[in-house]
């Protein structure tokens, strides 16, 4: 008797502490399991932005000692650039990439760091993103539209490509039907050069061209190489007529639900990765313009921008007006 009743208590400790260790261990595992962020673009993986993501999301698994692990999801997984920035705002997605001219729906004065011919080279763009102009866009940014911008990026100049013509004067864009980004900046660029503005989310901006619903498009030299658009268009001429801007963008309500902690490995990986692209952009965009030529084949040419600089110079003090953003471009001006 007293053998088979030591047993029994064994055996009820041996199960209850069974039965604890599957209670327990779930809840255990659940909170070692790292947060999961995905972070959406809508380019190609050969793109600057994909390789920066990819580098920003091990640097959060570092920096975070694999508390937080970023999926990224390229190729307009989640949409084109205005889907995407408009998922991150609702809470619906936790990061992506977006650019100024997409948050001027938010923030009507951060159209301004998108004008045509706005910076006189790349230091000026430096220091106005990343100057006191940056810092107060992306306040209000996150005050209207919950979105925190992570770092900023260089997307480089944006040039035209063309089906069946170059651009060699601002009176060669008269009528021509072309492809931009659902920005009202880049609207106000071209119908002021008197062209006719046609926004199309990138993910289509190919098959545009090809079907001859739009003449031509504008774009940075990799996105015309890394989408092919020099399958469906013969020319590019490189009126540099913006230099853009891309940032990483979080959900702010899921930032500041994370620990102070994982905050800090989102921010140091997003500047760690900003100053790895930015040293690199301008090497890159030689390669592009390079292969362009030599393996798209696409006959290039090179406008004297001076007309084109005349032809929207007023653009900047009417949309500096119309935006509330007259002290900025003054700022910008000065920088």
């Amino acid at each position: 008797m007293t053998e088979f009743k030591l047993n029994r208590r064994q055996f009820a400790l041996m199960s209850g502490a069974s039965v604890a260790t599957s209670i327990f261990m779930p809840a255990i595992a659940r909170a070692q399991a790292p947060k999961a962020i995905r972070l959406a673009h809508h380019l190609q993986l050969e793109s600057e932005q994909h390789i920066a993501a990819e580098a920003f999301a091990t640097k959060v698994n570092d920096y975070s000692d694999g508390a937080l692990e970023v999926t990224v999801l390229p190729a307009g997984q989640m949409g084109g650039q205005r889907e995407i920035v408009e998922s991150i705002s609702l809470g619906l997605l936790e990061m992506g990439y977006g650019e100024s001219g997409i948050y001027s729906s938010y923030v009507s004065q951060f159209g301004i760091l998108a004008l045509p011919y706005m910076y006189k080279d790349f230091d000026q763009w430096q220091r106005v993103v990343d100057g006191p102009v940056g810092q107060d866009l992306a306040a209000k940014l996150q005050a209207a539209g919950n979105i925190k911008i992570v770092n900023t990026l260089m997307a480089g100049y944006r040039s035209t490509f063309l089906r069946t013509r170059p651009i060699k004067t601002p009176e060669d864009f008269d009528g021509v039907k072309i492809r931009l980004p659902e920005a009202p900046a880049f609207v106000k660029t071209f119908a002021a050069l008197g062209a006719s503005p046609t926004p199309i989310p990138a993910p289509e901006m190919y098959s545009a061209l090809q079907t001859g619903v739009v003449d031509a498009m504008e774009g940075s030299l990799e996105t015309g190489f890394t989408y092919k658009i020099y399958e469906v268009c013969k020319y590019l001429s490189l009126t540099r007529h913006i230099l853009n801007d891309g940032s990483f963008i979080i959900n702010n309500d899921f930032l500041n639900g994370l620990t102070v902690e994982e905050q800090d490995a989102i921010s140091r990986a997003g500047a760690d990765v900003a100053l790895e692209q930015r040293a690199s952009h301008f090497d890159r965009t030689a390669t592009w313009l390079k292969r362009l030529g030599e393996e798209g084949g696409i006959t290039i040419n090179e406008p004297n921008l001076v007309p084109f600089q005349q032809k929207l110079a007023a653009l900047q003090e009417e949309f500096a007006a119309e935006a509330g953003a007259t002290e900025l471009l003054a700022q910008i001006r000065a920088a």
